[in-house]
Protein backbone atom coordinates (compact mmCIF):
# COMPACT_ATOMS: atom_id res chain seq x y z
CA UNK A 1 0.00 0.00 0.00
CA UNK A 2 2.85 2.36 0.91
CA UNK A 3 4.52 1.63 -2.44
CA UNK A 4 1.31 2.44 -4.30
CA UNK A 5 0.99 5.77 -2.49
CA UNK A 6 4.64 6.61 -3.14
CA UNK A 7 4.28 5.74 -6.82
CA UNK A 8 1.21 7.96 -7.05
CA UNK A 9 3.05 10.84 -5.41
CA UNK A 10 5.97 10.44 -7.81
CA UNK A 11 3.62 10.57 -10.81
CA UNK A 12 1.76 13.54 -9.37
CA UNK A 13 5.01 15.32 -8.66
CA UNK A 14 6.27 14.70 -12.19
CA UNK A 15 3.07 16.10 -13.65
CA UNK A 16 3.22 19.04 -11.24
CA UNK A 17 6.81 19.74 -12.26
CA UNK A 18 6.00 19.49 -15.95
CA UNK A 19 3.17 21.93 -15.59
CA UNK A 20 5.27 24.30 -13.57
CA UNK A 21 7.96 24.36 -16.27
CA UNK A 22 6.09 26.10 -19.07
CA UNK A 23 9.09 28.21 -20.06
CA UNK A 24 10.37 25.69 -22.62
CA UNK A 25 6.92 25.02 -23.97
CA UNK A 26 6.53 26.65 -27.37
CA UNK A 27 2.78 25.94 -27.31
CA UNK A 28 2.32 28.05 -24.20
CA UNK A 29 4.35 30.87 -25.70
CA UNK A 30 2.30 30.71 -28.89
CA UNK A 31 -1.00 30.88 -26.96
CA UNK A 32 0.16 33.92 -25.00
CA UNK A 33 1.56 35.64 -28.08
CA UNK A 34 -1.72 35.12 -29.95
CA UNK A 35 -3.47 37.18 -27.25
CA UNK A 36 -0.74 39.86 -27.17
CA UNK A 37 0.58 38.65 -23.81
CA UNK A 38 4.34 38.72 -23.23
CA UNK A 39 5.91 35.35 -22.46
CA UNK A 40 7.10 36.73 -19.12
CA UNK A 41 3.51 36.20 -18.00
CA UNK A 42 4.40 32.51 -17.76
CA UNK A 43 6.20 33.44 -14.52
CA UNK A 44 3.08 35.08 -13.06
CA UNK A 45 2.46 33.14 -9.81
CA UNK A 46 -1.32 33.56 -9.95
CA UNK A 47 -1.38 32.23 -13.51
CA UNK A 48 0.80 29.27 -12.49
CA UNK A 49 -1.45 28.54 -9.50
CA UNK A 50 -4.60 28.62 -11.61
CA UNK A 51 -3.07 26.41 -14.29
CA UNK A 52 -1.92 23.97 -11.63
CA UNK A 53 -5.39 24.00 -10.06
CA UNK A 54 -7.07 22.91 -13.28
CA UNK A 55 -4.31 20.50 -14.34
CA UNK A 56 -3.88 18.65 -11.06
CA UNK A 57 -6.61 19.22 -8.52
CA UNK A 58 -9.51 19.80 -10.94
CA UNK A 59 -8.18 17.73 -13.81
CA UNK A 60 -11.18 15.38 -14.03
CA UNK A 61 -13.60 18.31 -14.24
CA UNK A 62 -11.46 20.12 -16.82
CA UNK A 63 -11.20 17.08 -19.08
CA UNK A 64 -14.89 16.28 -18.69
CA UNK A 65 -15.83 19.77 -19.88
CA UNK A 66 -13.59 19.38 -22.92
CA UNK A 67 -15.07 15.96 -23.65
CA UNK A 68 -18.68 17.09 -23.22
CA UNK A 69 -18.12 20.03 -25.58
CA UNK A 70 -18.03 17.74 -28.64
CA UNK A 71 -21.36 19.08 -29.94
CA UNK A 72 -20.31 22.71 -30.27
CA UNK A 73 -16.57 23.14 -29.78
CA UNK A 74 -15.58 22.11 -33.35
CA UNK A 75 -18.03 24.62 -34.85
CA UNK A 76 -16.99 27.40 -32.48
CA UNK A 77 -13.33 26.73 -33.28
CA UNK A 78 -13.99 26.86 -37.01
CA UNK A 79 -16.08 30.05 -36.75
CA UNK A 80 -13.35 31.80 -34.76
CA UNK A 81 -10.70 30.64 -37.24
CA UNK A 82 -12.79 31.76 -40.23
CA UNK A 83 -13.22 35.18 -38.60
CA UNK A 84 -9.45 35.53 -38.24
CA UNK A 85 -9.52 35.66 -34.43
CA UNK A 86 -6.93 33.98 -32.18
CA UNK A 87 -7.85 30.30 -31.61
CA UNK A 88 -7.34 30.70 -27.86
CA UNK A 89 -10.54 32.79 -27.69
CA UNK A 90 -12.47 29.50 -27.92
CA UNK A 91 -11.65 28.99 -24.27
CA UNK A 92 -13.47 32.16 -23.28
CA UNK A 93 -16.63 30.11 -23.85
CA UNK A 94 -15.21 27.45 -21.58
CA UNK A 95 -14.41 30.01 -18.90
CA UNK A 96 -17.80 31.69 -19.28
CA UNK A 97 -20.09 28.67 -19.21
CA UNK A 98 -18.18 25.37 -19.51
CA UNK A 99 -19.65 25.29 -23.04
CA UNK A 100 -23.16 24.91 -21.60
CA UNK A 101 -25.84 26.62 -23.76
CA UNK A 102 -28.35 26.85 -20.89
CA UNK A 103 -25.92 28.40 -18.42
CA UNK A 104 -27.18 31.53 -16.69
CA UNK A 105 -25.98 33.84 -13.95
CA UNK A 106 -27.62 35.86 -11.20
CA UNK A 107 -26.74 38.97 -13.23
CA UNK A 108 -29.06 37.73 -16.04
CA UNK A 109 -26.24 36.67 -18.36
CA UNK A 110 -27.25 33.65 -20.45
CA UNK A 111 -25.72 31.08 -22.78
CA UNK A 112 -22.32 29.76 -23.79
CA UNK A 113 -20.99 33.31 -24.16
CA UNK A 114 -22.97 34.71 -21.18
CA UNK A 115 -24.57 37.64 -22.97
CA UNK A 116 -26.43 40.24 -20.95
CA UNK A 117 -29.77 41.33 -22.46
CA UNK A 118 -28.57 44.76 -23.65
CA UNK A 119 -25.39 43.39 -25.27
CA UNK A 120 -27.35 40.56 -26.89
CA UNK A 121 -29.71 43.06 -28.48
CA UNK A 122 -26.82 45.27 -29.61
CA UNK A 123 -25.34 42.35 -31.54
CA UNK A 124 -28.57 41.14 -33.09
CA UNK A 125 -29.53 38.22 -30.87
CA UNK A 126 -33.25 37.63 -30.66
CA UNK A 127 -34.71 37.39 -27.16
CA UNK A 128 -38.50 37.24 -26.93
CA UNK A 129 -41.39 35.08 -25.75
CA UNK A 130 -40.47 32.25 -28.09
CA UNK A 131 -36.70 32.30 -28.58
CA UNK A 132 -33.58 33.24 -26.65
CA UNK A 133 -30.73 33.19 -29.15
CA UNK A 134 -28.20 33.71 -26.38
CA UNK A 135 -28.69 29.96 -25.85
CA UNK A 136 -28.07 29.21 -29.53
CA UNK A 137 -24.35 28.29 -29.59
CA UNK A 138 -23.89 29.29 -33.23
CA UNK A 139 -25.83 32.57 -33.22
CA UNK A 140 -24.26 33.50 -29.88
CA UNK A 141 -20.79 32.75 -31.24
CA UNK A 142 -21.48 34.99 -34.24
CA UNK A 143 -22.42 37.77 -31.82
CA UNK A 144 -19.40 37.11 -29.58
CA UNK A 145 -17.07 37.31 -32.59
CA UNK A 146 -18.59 40.66 -33.60
CA UNK A 147 -18.30 41.97 -30.03
CA UNK A 148 -14.69 40.82 -29.65
CA UNK A 149 -13.77 42.47 -32.94
CA UNK A 150 -15.31 45.71 -31.67
CA UNK A 151 -13.35 45.47 -28.42
CA UNK A 152 -10.11 44.73 -30.26
CA UNK A 153 -10.58 47.71 -32.56
CA UNK A 154 -10.90 49.94 -29.50
CA UNK A 155 -8.14 48.55 -27.29
CA UNK A 156 -5.82 47.16 -30.00
CA UNK A 157 -4.83 44.27 -27.76
CA UNK A 158 -6.51 40.88 -27.47
CA UNK A 159 -5.80 40.45 -23.76
CA UNK A 160 -7.46 43.80 -23.04
CA UNK A 161 -10.38 42.82 -25.29
CA UNK A 162 -10.80 39.61 -23.28
CA UNK A 163 -10.88 41.52 -20.00
CA UNK A 164 -13.23 44.15 -21.42
CA UNK A 165 -15.58 41.34 -22.44
CA UNK A 166 -15.73 40.40 -18.77
CA UNK A 167 -16.00 43.81 -17.10
CA UNK A 168 -17.37 45.95 -19.94
CA UNK A 169 -15.60 48.40 -22.20
CA UNK A 170 -16.57 51.34 -19.98
CA UNK A 171 -14.84 49.86 -16.95
CA UNK A 172 -11.78 49.07 -19.05
CA UNK A 173 -11.59 52.66 -20.30
CA UNK A 174 -11.79 53.96 -16.72
CA UNK A 175 -9.09 51.52 -15.59
CA UNK A 176 -6.73 52.72 -18.32
CA UNK A 177 -7.36 56.33 -17.32
CA UNK A 178 -6.82 55.58 -13.62
CA UNK A 179 -3.60 53.64 -14.19
CA UNK A 180 -2.39 56.01 -16.89
CA UNK A 181 -1.34 53.06 -19.04
CA UNK A 182 -2.80 50.36 -21.26
CA UNK A 183 0.05 47.94 -20.60
CA UNK A 184 -1.23 44.61 -19.32
CA UNK A 185 1.20 44.38 -16.42
CA UNK A 186 0.14 47.83 -15.18
CA UNK A 187 -3.58 47.00 -15.40
CA UNK A 188 -3.14 43.69 -13.58
CA UNK A 189 -1.05 45.17 -10.79
CA UNK A 190 -2.86 45.39 -7.45
CA UNK A 191 -2.42 48.79 -5.78
CA UNK A 192 -1.60 48.19 -2.07
CA UNK A 193 -4.02 49.70 0.42
CA UNK A 194 -6.56 50.67 -2.23
CA UNK A 195 -9.97 49.16 -1.64
CA UNK A 196 -11.31 49.65 -5.15
CA UNK A 197 -8.79 48.50 -7.73
CA UNK A 198 -8.84 49.84 -11.33
CA UNK A 199 -10.01 46.42 -12.56
CA UNK A 200 -12.21 44.01 -10.57
CA UNK A 201 -10.45 40.97 -9.14
CA UNK A 202 -12.84 38.80 -11.16
CA UNK A 203 -11.61 40.40 -14.40
CA UNK A 204 -7.94 39.98 -13.52
CA UNK A 205 -8.58 36.33 -12.73
CA UNK A 206 -10.71 35.92 -15.85
CA UNK A 207 -7.77 36.58 -18.16
CA UNK A 208 -5.62 34.13 -16.19
CA UNK A 209 -8.42 31.56 -16.36
CA UNK A 210 -8.77 31.85 -20.15
CA UNK A 211 -5.01 31.59 -20.62
CA UNK A 212 -4.76 28.62 -18.25
CA UNK A 213 -7.54 26.75 -20.04
CA UNK A 214 -6.13 27.56 -23.47
CA UNK A 215 -2.61 26.38 -22.62
CA UNK A 216 -3.83 23.24 -20.86
CA UNK A 217 -6.20 22.30 -23.67
CA UNK A 218 -3.19 22.33 -26.02
CA UNK A 219 -0.88 20.52 -23.58
CA UNK A 220 0.41 17.18 -24.86
CA UNK A 221 1.83 16.53 -21.37
CA UNK A 222 -1.57 16.74 -19.74
CA UNK A 223 -3.46 14.82 -22.42
CA UNK A 224 -0.94 11.99 -22.62
CA UNK A 225 -0.66 11.68 -18.85
CA UNK A 226 -4.46 11.55 -18.52
CA UNK A 227 -4.87 9.12 -21.45
CA UNK A 228 -7.00 11.61 -23.41
CA UNK A 229 -4.83 12.45 -26.46
CA UNK A 230 -7.94 12.40 -28.68
CA UNK A 231 -8.94 15.74 -27.14
CA UNK A 232 -5.89 17.37 -28.76
CA UNK A 233 -6.92 16.48 -32.29
CA UNK A 234 -10.67 16.51 -32.19
CA UNK A 235 -11.80 16.63 -35.80
CA UNK A 236 -13.47 19.58 -37.45
CA UNK A 237 -16.45 17.47 -38.55
CA UNK A 238 -19.72 18.75 -37.15
CA UNK A 239 -22.08 16.35 -35.35
CA UNK A 240 -25.10 18.54 -36.18
CA UNK A 241 -26.40 20.61 -39.06
CA UNK A 242 -29.16 23.11 -39.72
CA UNK A 243 -32.45 22.71 -41.57
CA UNK A 244 -35.14 25.27 -42.36
CA UNK A 245 -38.72 24.85 -41.14
CA UNK A 246 -41.80 27.02 -41.28
CA UNK A 247 -43.41 29.09 -38.51
CA UNK A 248 -45.20 27.11 -35.83
CA UNK A 249 -43.53 23.78 -36.64
CA UNK A 250 -43.40 21.53 -33.60
CA UNK A 251 -40.38 19.63 -32.38
CA UNK A 252 -42.49 16.47 -32.62
CA UNK A 253 -42.86 17.03 -36.38
CA UNK A 254 -39.12 17.57 -36.74
CA UNK A 255 -38.38 14.46 -34.69
CA UNK A 256 -40.75 12.30 -36.74
CA UNK A 257 -39.29 13.48 -40.04
CA UNK A 258 -35.70 12.93 -38.91
CA UNK A 259 -36.33 9.62 -37.12
CA UNK A 260 -34.92 11.10 -33.94
CA UNK A 261 -36.24 11.39 -30.39
CA UNK A 262 -37.98 14.62 -29.40
CA UNK A 263 -35.62 14.86 -26.41
CA UNK A 264 -32.63 14.96 -28.77
CA UNK A 265 -34.15 17.68 -30.97
CA UNK A 266 -34.97 19.69 -27.85
CA UNK A 267 -31.41 19.31 -26.54
CA UNK A 268 -29.93 20.44 -29.86
CA UNK A 269 -32.13 23.57 -29.91
CA UNK A 270 -31.73 25.15 -26.47
CA UNK A 271 -32.71 28.60 -27.77
CA UNK A 272 -36.37 27.49 -28.10
CA UNK A 273 -38.44 28.28 -25.02
CA UNK A 274 -41.17 25.85 -26.06
CA UNK A 275 -41.52 22.68 -28.14
CA UNK A 276 -42.56 24.64 -31.22
CA UNK A 277 -41.11 27.31 -33.47
CA UNK A 278 -42.37 30.91 -33.33
CA UNK A 279 -45.70 31.18 -35.19
CA UNK A 280 -44.66 34.21 -37.23
CA UNK A 281 -41.94 35.07 -39.70
CA UNK A 282 -40.83 33.30 -42.86
CA UNK A 283 -38.81 30.27 -41.79
CA UNK A 284 -36.64 29.26 -38.88
CA UNK A 285 -33.35 27.42 -38.58
CA UNK A 286 -33.21 24.37 -36.32
CA UNK A 287 -30.45 21.89 -35.58
CA UNK A 288 -30.69 18.17 -36.24
CA UNK A 289 -28.03 15.44 -36.01
CA UNK A 290 -25.86 15.54 -39.12
CA UNK A 291 -26.53 11.91 -39.96
CA UNK A 292 -30.31 12.56 -39.84
CA UNK A 293 -30.35 15.57 -42.18
CA UNK A 294 -30.95 13.62 -45.41
CA UNK A 295 -33.75 11.62 -43.80
CA UNK A 296 -35.35 14.83 -42.50
CA UNK A 297 -35.28 16.53 -45.90
CA UNK A 298 -36.78 13.44 -47.55
CA UNK A 299 -39.61 13.11 -45.04
CA UNK A 300 -40.47 16.64 -43.95
CA UNK A 301 -43.50 17.90 -45.81
CA UNK A 302 -43.69 21.31 -44.17
CA UNK A 303 -45.93 22.50 -41.40
CA UNK A 304 -49.02 20.38 -40.78
CA UNK A 305 -52.46 21.79 -41.41
CA UNK A 306 -53.55 21.27 -37.84
CA UNK A 307 -53.06 23.52 -34.84
CA UNK A 308 -50.33 26.03 -34.38
CA UNK A 309 -49.26 27.55 -31.08
CA UNK A 310 -48.72 31.02 -29.76
CA UNK A 311 -47.56 32.36 -26.42
CA UNK A 312 -49.92 34.86 -24.82
CA UNK A 313 -48.67 37.12 -22.04
CA UNK A 314 -51.56 37.87 -19.70
CA UNK A 315 -52.48 41.55 -19.40
CA UNK A 316 -54.16 43.25 -16.45
CA UNK A 317 -57.93 42.61 -16.45
CA UNK A 318 -57.83 39.53 -18.73
CA UNK A 319 -59.37 36.17 -17.88
CA UNK A 320 -59.22 32.77 -19.57
CA UNK A 321 -62.62 33.25 -21.18
CA UNK A 322 -61.59 36.50 -22.85
CA UNK A 323 -58.29 34.99 -24.03
CA UNK A 324 -60.11 31.95 -25.41
CA UNK A 325 -62.58 34.14 -27.32
CA UNK A 326 -59.72 36.19 -28.73
CA UNK A 327 -58.07 33.14 -30.27
CA UNK A 328 -61.22 31.15 -31.02
CA UNK A 329 -60.59 28.27 -28.62
CA UNK A 330 -62.44 27.11 -25.48
CA UNK A 331 -60.92 28.43 -22.26
CA UNK A 332 -60.85 24.85 -20.96
CA UNK A 333 -58.45 23.92 -23.78
CA UNK A 334 -56.03 26.64 -22.66
CA UNK A 335 -56.40 25.43 -19.09
CA UNK A 336 -55.68 21.80 -20.03
CA UNK A 337 -52.83 22.69 -22.34
CA UNK A 338 -51.03 24.62 -19.58
CA UNK A 339 -51.75 22.03 -16.83
CA UNK A 340 -53.66 24.62 -14.80
CA UNK A 341 -55.58 23.42 -11.76
CA UNK A 342 -57.76 26.53 -11.69
CA UNK A 343 -58.79 29.34 -14.01
CA UNK A 344 -56.96 31.98 -11.97
CA UNK A 345 -54.35 33.86 -14.00
CA UNK A 346 -52.14 36.84 -13.21
CA UNK A 347 -50.66 39.70 -15.27
CA UNK A 348 -47.34 38.73 -16.84
CA UNK A 349 -48.15 35.02 -16.82
CA UNK A 350 -47.36 33.28 -20.12
CA UNK A 351 -49.85 30.83 -21.59
CA UNK A 352 -49.34 28.54 -24.56
CA UNK A 353 -52.48 28.72 -26.69
CA UNK A 354 -53.27 26.06 -29.33
CA UNK A 355 -54.74 28.06 -32.18
CA UNK A 356 -57.12 26.13 -34.41
CA UNK A 357 -57.23 28.73 -37.17
CA UNK A 358 -53.89 28.69 -39.01
CA UNK A 359 -55.14 31.41 -41.33
CA UNK A 360 -55.26 33.98 -38.51
CA UNK A 361 -52.88 36.93 -38.46
CA UNK A 362 -49.64 36.68 -36.53
CA UNK A 363 -49.14 38.68 -33.35
CA UNK A 364 -45.95 40.23 -32.03
CA UNK A 365 -45.33 41.57 -28.51
CA UNK A 366 -43.21 44.74 -28.69
CA UNK A 367 -39.93 44.45 -26.81
CA UNK A 368 -37.98 47.27 -25.19
CA UNK A 369 -36.01 49.12 -27.87
CA UNK A 370 -38.22 47.98 -30.77
CA UNK A 371 -39.43 50.42 -33.39
CA UNK A 372 -41.90 50.00 -36.23
CA UNK A 373 -39.02 50.01 -38.72
CA UNK A 374 -37.07 47.24 -36.96
CA UNK A 375 -40.22 45.14 -36.59
CA UNK A 376 -41.10 45.69 -40.25
CA UNK A 377 -37.64 44.51 -41.32
CA UNK A 378 -37.86 41.45 -39.08
CA UNK A 379 -41.17 40.31 -40.60
CA UNK A 380 -40.46 41.37 -44.18
CA UNK A 381 -43.23 43.96 -44.25
CA UNK A 382 -43.40 47.78 -44.25
CA UNK A 383 -44.08 50.41 -41.61
CA UNK A 384 -47.19 51.51 -43.48
CA UNK A 385 -48.57 47.96 -43.55
CA UNK A 386 -47.97 47.65 -39.82
CA UNK A 387 -49.73 50.96 -39.15
CA UNK A 388 -52.69 50.03 -41.34
CA UNK A 389 -53.08 46.58 -39.76
CA UNK A 390 -53.02 48.06 -36.25
CA UNK A 391 -54.89 51.34 -36.89
CA UNK A 392 -51.88 53.37 -35.79
CA UNK A 393 -51.89 57.09 -36.52
CA UNK A 394 -48.24 57.59 -35.54
CA UNK A 395 -44.99 55.65 -35.20
CA UNK A 396 -44.86 55.56 -31.39
CA UNK A 397 -45.03 52.10 -29.79
CA UNK A 398 -44.29 50.85 -26.29
CA UNK A 399 -42.86 47.66 -24.81
CA UNK A 400 -45.73 45.25 -24.18
CA UNK A 401 -47.87 46.54 -27.08
CA UNK A 402 -49.27 43.77 -29.26
CA UNK A 403 -49.05 44.26 -33.00
CA UNK A 404 -50.87 42.32 -35.72
CA UNK A 405 -48.50 41.11 -38.44
CA UNK A 406 -50.43 40.63 -41.67
CA UNK A 407 -49.26 37.78 -43.88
Amino acid sequence: MVRVVLAFLVILGALHAALYEPFDDSRDRAVLASLDVDESFLHDPDFQAMKNNYAVYRQAMFLRILSDAYLYQPMIKQMIADAGLPPALVYMAMAESSFMPRAFSSARAVGIWQFMPATAKRYGLRVDLYVDERRDPIRATEAAIAYLKTLHREFDNWALAVMAYNCGEGRMRRAIREVGSDRLEDLLRVIPGQRRQPLPGETREYLRKVLAMATLAESETLMLSSNTPHLLNRGSSYPLTTVEVGPGTTLQEIARASGERVETIRRLNPSLRYDFLPPYGQSHRVYVPYERAAQFRANFAGKSAGSTYIVHEVQSGENLGAIGRRYGVPYSMIQDFNNMRSTIIRPGQRLVVPVLRPEMDDEYVVQRGDSLSTIARRFNTSVEQLKNANNLQHNTIFAGDRLIIRR
